[in-house]
C-alpha cells in the first residue's frame, strides 16, 4: 500500500506548532519512507514521522530530515500493529517569508493473510 501527499509548510512554523498531516495506513510492515524536498527548500523545512506518539523517523528524539533538491528514499523495517493506522508528519518551516511545498510518501506491505482475506471477501460479495 503506498500513501503519498504534497504538503505545504507554512513559513514561520516551528518543532513547537508544527504543520502536520495524518497518513491512514493499512497494517503490515513500513518498508520505505520517501521525503522529496524540491529546490528552494535550504534546509529550511524540517519533517518528522510520528506512530502514535513514537517519533519513527529519525529515530533521534530530537532528530529531523532536511534538504534542498534531493529525495531521501529511507528503508525501514516498522510494524504497524494497531488500529487506527494513522502516522502523522509533523513538519516545521524556519524560513521568514516563503512557504514551501515537499513531498511525503510511505510504503507499508500488508501481510499476506490480509491480502487473501480481501480477495475472498470480493469474490463473494462480502462487505469488508
Amino acid at each position: 500500500m503506498n500513501w503519498g501527499r504534497w504538503l505545504e509548510v507554512t513559513a514561520g512554523s516551528s518543532q513547537a506548532s508544527p504543520v502536520t498531516l495524518e497518513a491512514e495506513v493499512a497494517l503490515g510492515m513500513v518498508e520505505e519512507v520517501k521525503v522529496y524536498f524540491p529546490p528552494g527548500c535550504l534546509g529550511y523545512v524540517k519533517a518528522t514521522l510520528f506512530y502514535f506518539e513514537d517519533q519513527i523517523l529519525p529515530r533521534h528524539p530530537q532528530g529531523y530530515i532536511s534538504g534542498d533538491d534531493y529525495c531521501f528514499v529511507l528503508p525501514m523495517d516498522y510494524e504497524i500493529k494497531f488500529r487506527p493506522a494513522i502516522m502523522r508528519w509533523r513538519c516545521w518551516n524556519t524560513a521568514i517569508t516563503e512557504n514551501h511545498t515537499i513531498y511525503l510518501e510511505i510504503f507499508v506491505r500488508e501481510p499476506i493473510l490480509s491480502r487473501i482475506t480481501q480477495a475472498v471477501k470480493s469474490v463473494f460479495g462480502m462487505a469488508e
